[in-house]
């Protein structure tokens, strides 16, 4: 059965969407939890809404001072730091032509440069631990759809590249990194696209999944739980796709 009893959990991006479905999860199966975000109202409501075992801690993780005051914030309020959750992220639809580049950099900040700095900063706490790392990835870093998100899926792909270089570098330290890759799935950063969506079309994108059926955010938080814990001791440096089959057809 899969536990994360006594262990620390931050998770970035946890006031929805995936990140608080992954803060649920995993303060329900004896996680200790600490959710980042930038809007003070969301992050307290969406510890409230977790339970006891959770705290929140604002920080926009694209700031190298915040990424640090978050780690020591989550090491100070619990004691230490098990498992670092990099699920922070934003999306734009334009193609490169129509992009700029403070949006290409606003997006690499966002999703890739707060993940670097938010390892970065908790390495020595979860290496300390034999800790791990769970970078949360797109299937879109797997494999390239219509939808004009190049600079998103860019950032994507960069965290697959930097959860490989987590996995393979301080692997002789303990320290485990995995990556999920989920589908499309009805979260805030996607609901423009499901609300513009005809019926018609949404059953369409459900019969193109082999599973014939979209995901939800539990569906991925489970993923994220099963690799944060020992269930998954003897694995690192993967990319799980959580997509219903999509990367498969």
């Amino acid at each position: 059965m899969v536990h994360l009893d006594g262990k620390v959990v931050l998770v970035t991006g946890g006031t929805a969407g995936f990140g608080l479905a992954t803060a649920r999860l995993a303060a329900s199966v004896g996680a200790r939890v600490v959710i980042a975000g930038r809007r003070e109202d969301r992050g307290r409501a969406a510890a409230e809404a977790v339970g006891a075992a959770c705290a929140f801690v604002r920080a926009d993780v694209a700031d190298e001072a915040d990424a640090r005051r978050l780690i020591g914030a989550t090491v100070e309020r619990f004691g230490g730091l098990d498992v670092l959750v990099n699920n922070a992220g934003i999306i734009r639809r334009r193609p490169v032509g129509d992009e700029d580049a403070a949006g290409w950099d606003e997006i690499l900040a966002a999703n890739l440069r707060g993940a670097f700095l938010c390892s970065r900063y908790a390495l020595p706490h979860l290496i300390a631990a034999r800790g791990n790392v769970v970078n949360v990835s797109s299937v879109l870093a797997l494999q390239t759809q219509t939808g004009m998100t190049p600079a998103y899926d860019a950032s994507k792909a960069g965290l697959l590249a930097l959860t490989r270089a987590l996995a393979v570098r301080y692997g002789p330290d303990g320290l485990r990194a995995n990556a999920v890759c989920p589908g499309f799935v009805c979260t805030d950063l996607n609901r423009d696209v499901w609300t513009a969506w005809t019926d018609e079309q949404r059953r369409a994108a459900q019969a193109r999944l082999p599973l014939r059926r979209l995901g939800t955010a539990d569906d991925v938080a489970r993923a994220v739980v099963f690799l944060a814990s020992d269930a998954a001791a003897w694995i690192t440096g993967v990319a799980l796709p959580v997509d219903g089959g999509a990367s498969a057809t």
